[in-house]
């Protein structure tokens, strides 16, 4: 049993960032969130909303662009591949409903916000303030807005200091992204899903773990109802 531990240890120590960071981008794409067309933010921005060295975000790319989800252009920046053009296409996503990502979302998250507001690291304050700011200004640059939403999650669940709750999360990412992806498509949803994270990041900072739960609930409802209507929108189509 101990060279059994020993070896999952070792494999899940060999698992870089720059796969972290690929996989998460990846999912971005299969989910749907990032668009074919979309462009991704730079190097030096990519590397700053995502918390790693250009070095990192460089080879991450490489190996998107390897596996044909973005294509690469000299002097400009990396665009979203369609899905016809990728080498490995991703197994169907829907393996939930959406009544259970959205409950499994609603009890987690709100969970982590609740906690963050009591854990959270100056650091990890710092880093909400920097995303949802960056977030503000990018209204109007789909790609770079979707990427500043998953890490704010992402930061949430990191400041919770709860490692089982961020990887019970990791279980339904994707279909997550599938579903905020539907939620957005309204016009002034962007807007609305920034002022929430602006709330929550409000709520943490100030350390009151009510409001930091409340105001995760509020963003997650929004975006629940917001899926459902796009979903009994396509339905009816």
């Amino acid at each position: 049993m101990l060279d059994s531990f020993t070896l999952l240890q070792s494999a899940v120590s060999k698992r870089t960032i720059r796969d972290q960071i690929t996989d998460r981008l990846a999912g971005m794409i299969q989910s749907g969130l990032l668009r074919a067309g979309d462009a991704l933010p730079g190097e030096r921005e990519l590397a700053t909303q995502l918390d790693v060295s250009r070095e990192t975000v460089r080879g991450a790319i490489q190996a998107l662009a390897a596996r044909r989800l973005v294509e690469v252009a000299q002097g400009a920046r990396s665009r979203v591949l369609p899905a016809a053009h990728w080498i490995a296409r991703p197994a169907p996503m829907l393996r939930y409903t959406t009544q259970e990502v959205h409950a499994a979302r609603l009890a987690l998250e709100v969970a982590a916000a609740r906690a963050a507001a009591s854990n959270a690291s100056e650091a990890l304050r710092a880093r909400l303030r920097r995303l949802v700011e960056r977030q503000g200004s990018a209204l109007d640059d789909p790609a770079t807005f979707h990427i500043c939403g998953t890490e704010f999650h992402a930061a949430v669940q990191e400041a919770s200091a709860n490692r089982l709750i961020a990887a019970l999360l990791a279980e339904v990412s994707g279909q997550s992204s599938e579903l905020s992806h539907r939620a957005l498509e309204a016009p002034g949803a962007m807007r609305k899903s920034w002022l929430d994270h602006k709330r929550i990041a409000t709520a943490i900072e100030a350390g009151d773990p009510d409001a930091a739960a409340a105001a995760m609930r509020q963003h997650l409802d929004r975006l629940g109802k917001a899926a459902k209507r796009a979903n009994e929108k396509s339905a009816a189509a």
